[in-house]
Order: C-alpha cells, then sequence, then structure tokens
C-alpha cells in the first residue's frame, strides 16, 4: 500500500515519477525498464541495477547532481532522503536563523547525498563523515565532480567517536547533526524471512544493495544512537539540534526513555513515509528550542481532511475496556470484512490504520443474518422433526393431483414458507441489485482482484484514548471515498464492536 500521501508537504515525490518522460529524457534509465501492451512503463524494483539508474536519473533531474553510486554499496532512495531534510529544514526553521547553516552527516555513505542535495537545495553547509575508505573516496569524487567543495567536506572518522572528535577538534558550534545508521545487529537479520519479522508482514518490494559495515552494527541501531545520545549529553549546546533515522519503531521506547533520563530541553518524534515504506525521525535539543511545535505529517494530513466520522465505544461491563482489546476485535472484523489494513502508528494512546476496501462486505447484514438463522432452523427441524417429511409427502401429493404449471409453483411455495426458506424468489432480478449494491456483480466485477487500484473504498482509522473512552474515527483524505460509504463502514462497526 502506497504511503505517499503521507510524505512531506513540500516533498517533490509526493505524485510518482513518470517512468515514460524519465525513460525519453535519460537513455540510462532508459534501458531498464519496459513497456506494456497498454503502453504503460514499468521498472523492475528487484533489480538492483534498475534501482540505482532510477536514483542516478532522480539526483539529475531533480537536483543537477551526477553521482556515482558503486554496485557494492547502499543505494539511497531518493524521496526518503528529501523527506528527511525537509524535516529538518523545518526543526531550523523554528528559531528562523537567517545565518549560513553547518551540519554533520555521520556516516555520509559512498554516495554522499545528504550533503549534496543539502547543499544543492538548500544552500547548507555540511561535513560528512565516514569510516569505510573506499567510501570515502567515492564520496569525495562526487562532491568534485559537482563543484561543491566549498559547501561539503569529507571526513575520515574513527570507530572510537561518533561526534566528539569531531566537533571537539572543529574548535566550531553546529546547527544541526544528522545519521542514518546501521539498522541491524547481525546479517541474520538482513533475511526477509528473520523471527523478528511478523509473518503477515509483507516482504520487502525492492532489492537490496548494501555493504555490510553500511547496515549491520553491534547492538544494532539502539546501541549506536545510544552512543550518539551519551556523546550529545557531553556536547550539549555545541550542536543546536541532534537527529537520527530508525528502521525499527520499536526502537523509539528505549532511546526516547534515555533522551528524558539525560534530561533533554526537548525532542521530537516523526514518520518518515514514502512509496511502502516507513522509517521513524527523532530529534533532541539541550538548547532552548521547543522541538514539538513542528507537527507531525499524519497531523497535516487530518488537518486537511474532512472531520471524522467518530464513534464512542460503550464500556463493557467486565474489565475489558482497554485499548489493546478493543483494537483486536477490531483486527478480528478487519478479517470478517476483508480489508486490506497496514498498522502505521501505535503508542499507548492511540492505534492507527491504513484501511483499503474491494468490496462490499458489509451492507446488508440483518438480511443476511435472518436468512442464515432460517436456514439454521431449518437444518435443525430436518433433523429433530420426521413431521417434515410427512408434510413434503403431503404436498407432492397434492402437486401429483393438479397438472397445471401453476399449480406446481404454488405447491413449491408453500413447502418453502413451511420449511422456513421464504425468500424473496419472487423478487425481480433487478429490484434486488437496486436495493442491495453487494449483489450487483456487474458493478463490483473486478474488485475481488486485490493487485488493481480499483478499490471501493480507501480511507484510515484512528482507536484512541479520550479520557476515560475509547473512540474509533474514520478520516478520508481525499475524493475517492464517497462520505456514505464511510458511514455505512462505521455502522457495521457500531452493531460489531460490543
Amino acid at each position: 500500500m502506497s504511503m505517499n500521501r503521507y510524505m512531506h508537504p513540500r516533498n517533490i515525490y509526493k505524485n510518482p515519477p513518470n517512468f515514460k518522460q524519465l525513460a525519453i529524457d535519460y537513455p540510462e534509465f532508459r534501458q531498464h525498464v519496459k513497456q506494456e501492451l497498454t503502453g504503460k512503463v514499468t521498472l523492475d524494483f528487484k533489480d538492483v541495477n534498475a534501482l540505482r539508474a532510477l536514483s542516478r536519473t532522480l539526483l539529475k533531474k531533480d537536483f543537477d547532481l551526477n553521482v556515482d553510486i558503486p554496485c557494492n554499496k547502499l543505494i539511497p532512495t531518493i524521496p526518503l532522503r528529501l523527506n528527511y531534510l525537509l524535516w529538518l529544514e523545518d526543526l531550523l526553521n523554528i528559531e528562523k536563523n537567517t545565518e549560513q547553516i553547518h551540519g554533520i552527516d555521520i556516516g555520509t555513505g559512498a554516495s554522499c547525498v545528504y550533503p549534496l542535495i543539502a547543499a544543492k537545495k538548500f544552500n547548507w553547509k555540511i561535513i560528512g563523515t565516514e569510516i569505510d575508505k573506499e567510501s570515502i573516496i567515492y564520496a569525495k569524487q562526487n562532491v568534485q565532480q559537482n563543484l561543491l567543495e566549498h559547501f561539503v567536506l569529507i571526513h575520515e572518522a574513527t570507530s572510537n567517536s561518533i561526534l566528539l572528535e569531531l566537533v571537539t577538534s572543529s574548535n566550531r558550534n553546529f546547527d544541526f547533526c544528522m545519521c542514518n545508521p546501521p539498522f541491524f545487529s547481525s546479517t541474520q537479520e538482513l533475511d526477509p524471512f528473520f523471527k523478528s519479522r511478523k509473518s503477515t508482514r509483507p516482504h520487502p518490494k525492492n532489492a537490496f544493495c548494501a555493504s555490510t559495515n553500511e547496515v549491520v552494527a553491534n547492538g544494532g541501531e539502539i546501541e549506536f544512537v545510544t552512543k550518539l545520545i551519551r556523546e550529545s549529553e557531553q556536547l550539549r549546546n555545541q550542536i543546536k539540534i541532534y537527529s537520527t533515522m530508525l528502521g525499527h519503531k520499536s526502537s523509539l521506547v528505549p532511546l526516547k526513555a534515555l533522551l528524558r533520563e539525560i534530561e533533554v530541553c526537548s525532542f521530537k518524534q516523526t514518520e518518515f513515509c514514502q512509496g511502502h515504506t516507513t522509517r521513524w525521525g527523532l530529534a533532541w535539543t539541550f538548547c532552548d528550542i521547543d522541538l514539538r511545535k513542528i507537527p507531525s505529517t499524519l497531523s497535516n494530513i487530518k488537518s486537511k481532511s474532512k472531520p471524522p466520522l467518530s464513534y464512542v465505544i460503550p464500556r463493557s461491563i467486565d474489565k475489558s475496556y482497554t485499548l489493546e482489546n478493543i483494537n483486536e476485535s477490531l483486527k478480528e472484523k478487519f478479517v470478517d470484512l476483508e480489508f486490506v489494513t497496514n498498522e502505521f502508528k501505535k503508542t499507548k494512546a492511540i492505534i492507527m490504520y491504513d484501511v483499503i476496501a474491494y468490496s462490499n462486505t458489509w451492507s446488508n447484514q440483518r438480511r443476511k443474518r435472518r436468512l442464515k438463522l432460517k436456514c439454521s432452523e431449518y437444518e435443525s427441524n430436518v433433523a429433530c422433526d420426521d413431521s417434515i417429511d410427512s408434510k413434503l409427502n403431503s404436498s407432492n401429493e397434492t402437486v401429483k393431483s393438479h397438472n397445471s404449471e401453476e399449480t406446481n409453483f404454488e405447491a413449491q411455495g408453500a413447502f418453502d414458507k413451511f420449511a422456513g426458506l421464504e425468500i424473496a424468489s419472487t423478487t425481480p432480478k433487478r429490484e434486488l441489485e437496486d436495493e442491495d449494491e453487494y449483489y450487483n456483480n456487474k458493478k463490483f466485477k473486478g474488485f475481488e482482484n486485490k493487485n488493481n487500484n480499483n478499490f471501493l473504498a480507501k480511507f484510515f482509522i484512528t482507536l484512541k484514548k479520550q479520557n476515560d473512552s475509547i473512540v474509533l474515527d474514520l478520516f478520508t483524505s481525499d475524493n475517492s471515498t464517497k462520505r456514505e460509504t464511510i458511514h455505512r463502514i462505521l455502522q457495521y462497526l457500531k452493531n460489531n464492536l460490543k
């Protein structure tokens, strides 16, 4: 499920790139795309060379940057990098500083993408640190061939220090630092089938390409960022805003606890949403800056959408009235309704889902329950009461005594009525379809194909604590889904979340 609508509002990739136009304008990219019979141009995201060509092409087209990316090094995803930089720009703008911005990119990598984009787009001066000698060579070449030596400096770091050595030796203060740390603690975790990955979570859609030291470190990202936080405690105001990206949402809990322990002035977390991937950002400061003034991307989305349809879930008699228990019940309803869902935010106070429905599975529940009840009663009567057989024989004798087709029809109707199966068999087909769109197969032809874009409803749900109650909200962020449809879905959930 694409997360592009949750991108930073100023991210130019909220509307995906036009692959067809890119193929026309850039020969290097053209050789990695395929054109279908319909004329649509597609890219194989499992092909490492295709991903590398896409990143290089976007950097050239949108930032006029010529970047060499080695075959054995990490391929940067440009929308994600831009999301991070735009968020940093928002944080820096809290103070509205008009002076030259100086920053540090920890582990800049061979492509040196963060400093290059920051210099080209924002005119920031960046020091990129790196410990891998091969990556340092490529990074310096990328800076030189783009004539950005006055903005970007590559610094060879050591494994003993993340920031301390550089900041103390530079004898100057910095406005920010940024970091894309190794996400994993072992090479075993790189396997998509690793045990920490939920079985329901879809496998990565992109090919993996990176050297081990770029994505693996002892203790993973938690230990790496913990060391960064401890060094920031010593440097304090020498860097105004410290920040890092995180690959695992679970890492936020221990790291925020550590920030509270060292008593930072303020900290802020955010989500970096793009394509089918979500990453998290964490920033903190020892200066008198309230980082919480920056709204999250999700808050921006909700503020632009129509007011939600809300429902205060009634308190139950037992002790099951908790966010977690109600969330489990909600998940069961998702399965019953055959919804495609993605849980993209979960805290102690709120849980948020992206939801797509491909067919109407919520309408006429009363009719369906009534029919099911009658069928079950009929089966029970057949098993327990032999009088049905005698009634049936009687009806058959009646049928035999009449030769007209009309009488046959009436006798069968009498039996159906007796057996509890008086279904609207005499109702015209068109009338039935008009009354319930669920049965109109022509109207929803193709919705069962979950891989296409012919969805019936697309919205998101929040389940949150509000005072002593738990509230269910349904939002729509665009005009593709009718509000009446969302209202009917909420009515279904009202009837079933008891």
